[in-house]
């Protein structure tokens, strides 16, 4: 489907994840029980090192009659390596470790970046580290938030790149471990990704080489 296609989707997966905005559209109520969630959210974040799971990505395009389907896995060290793969139907992983970056497409050669010379990659990881390090006041003027379910939250992009490729951002957050459920992203040009996330190891240990090997 092509890199652009690729990194299209991969941009709108990290912004969604990881991002928080302004408070200015929900209820007072509303805001309050939105602040208590944030909260405890940050609060699960500040005590993470490291995070591993399954997903489960559907993506709706206008020009097929069907999703396409994918499955992967993910591995997250804080504070700056993380690991995005696709497994089926088409082997690819994204791989960032501080300011370097690899890019794996099956049986292509790897693909190694600079964050600093590859401002795409640069802006899908500010992303990351946002969520990472649990400082979601650096996106509050860009982005609006509303609570639409006790553990769900909507993000709509007001200002920045993001406002004329994303229409809003669900995520569901599972009422134990407070981690990504669900995450729902819905773009401008009416195109869709639903990504569903399980089997969270949390703290675990990450072997080094996910982060310095394409297929390890």
């Amino acid at each position: 489907m092509g890199i652009t296609y690729y990194l299209k989707s991969w941009f709108s997966i990290c912004c969604l994840v990881f991002l928080t905005g302004s408070l200015s559209h929900a209820t007072e109520s509303g805001q309050a029980q939105l602040d208590q969630l944030l909260e405890k959210i940050q609060q699960r974040v500040s005590n993470t090192k490291t995070v591993q799971c399954e997903f489960e990505q559907e993506r709706n395009l206008s020009i097929f009659a069907q999703p396409i389907l994918f499955s992967g896995k993910m591995a997250l060290v804080r504070p700056g390596k993380l690991r995005w793969e696709n497994i089926d139907p088409i082997p690819s992983a994204m791989i960032f470790a501080g300011e370097k970056g690899l890019r794996c497409n099956d049986d292509a050669e790897p693909v190694h970046f600079k964050l600093e010379k590859d401002p795409v990659m640069k802006m899908v990881a500010d992303q990351i580290w946002t969520w990472v390090d649990g400082d979601y006041a650096k996106l509050q003027n860009k982005y609006a938030i509303s609570l639409v379910e006790d553990f769900a939250i909507r993000m709509t992009p007001s200002t920045g790149e993001f406002a004329n490729i994303i229409t809003s951002v669900t995520v569901k957050f599972d009422q134990q471990s407070l981690q990504p459920h669900t995450i729902h992203i819905q773009e401008a040009e009416g195109d869709s990704t639903i990504i569903r996330f399980s089997d969270y190891r949390i703290n675990e240990p990450v072997p080094e080489e996910l982060f310095t090997t394409c297929y390890p």
